[in-house]
């Protein structure tokens, strides 16, 4: 499935090639100074490329949901999208079956060139169109590579301020590699489960066909290919709507690794050795 999903598509010399069949996928790619980010939004590749300083971060950001005990499904099979881009940092992409629907709105900052810091903000809001309330269930499954595949660790955290109306909910996702690290931060309301496990299960209870519920398992994980995801059980109420926002914080280490540091100071030694020769 992984594999599937990145061979879609194709970066050749910084650009984005896309490869698609016509009405299938329906791709919208977000710029903002040192960032960019690409999201299918007609299928569960959802965000698939989170490109900063010239680096894609990124393997799959996207939600499912489910009504009652229904199997779970990505929000996209809710019928075909409508797409909003009124800036080039900004995408509204809206799913609706004429009983509900979400809409989500995503907001792309990028900072200056090698500051190696972008964000990205999303506000989810969930619609009932019926006269009843609705038992709704969101849920967000992120797959993030870092340093590549196999070398992150994710630890997901909650509230633990007793005043806030999401204390002891989930609020926070850290993932942390020696070359970078993300921080997703759930501003309100807090989800009521979380997971973290490594590639493929999350996404595997999200494509059984059963209804499911996270684990609630925080992690920290051992180094590996982590995923991990947050669970929003909500009602809906009848004629109404609920939002979710969110912000995801991005800094890649630019600062070189010991062994450059060391052959750097070598060359640097080289240099003054020659031009002490010349001077000799």
């Amino acid at each position: 499935m992984k594999k599937l999903i990145v061979c879609k598509y194709l970066v050749l010399g910084g650009a984005l090639a896309v490869f698609s069949v016509p009405g299938q996928a329906q791709i919208v790619v977000l710029n903002h100074n040192n960032s960019s980010a690409s999201i299918d939004t007609g299928s569960s590749a959802g965000m698939f490329n989170w490109t900063v300083e010239g680096q894609n971060v990124l393997a799959q950001q996207w939600f499912w949901y489910r009504v009652g005990l229904t199997a779970e499904a990505p929000i996209n099979a809710l019928g075909a999208p409508v797409i909003t881009t009124p800036d080039a940092r900004t995408l509204y992409a809206s799913y609706d079956n004429g009983s509900y629907g979400v809409r989500v709105d995503y907001r792309l900052t990028g900072f200056s060139a090698g500051s190696g810091n972008s964000d990205i903000t999303e506000v989810i809001t969930i619609f009932n169109h019926t006269a009843v309330p609705l038992d709704f269930h969101f849920f967000q499954y992120s797959d993030f590579d870092l340093g590549g595949p196999a070398g992150d660790q994710v630890a997901l955290s909650v509230n633990s301020n007793p005043l806030s109306p999401s204390f002891g909910r989930y609020n926070t996702a850290t993932q942390l590699d020696p070359l970078a690290g993300v921080t997703e931060t759930v501003i309100t309301p807090g989800a009521n489960h979380g997971e973290v496990a490594n590639w493929f299960t999350t996404l595997a209870k999200l494509e059984n066909g059963v209804a499911d519920t996270f684990n609630d398992f925080n992690g920290p994980t051992a180094p590996g290919d982590v995923t991990w995801g947050f669970e929003w059980d909500l009602t809906i109420p009848a004629g109404g709507s609920l939002g979710i926002s969110k912000n995801k914080a991005l800094h890649l280490n630019l600062v070189p690794e010991p062994t450059t540091l060391a052959l750097t100071a070598l060359g640097a030694v080289g240099l003054v050795l020659r031009r002490k020769s010349r001077s000799a």
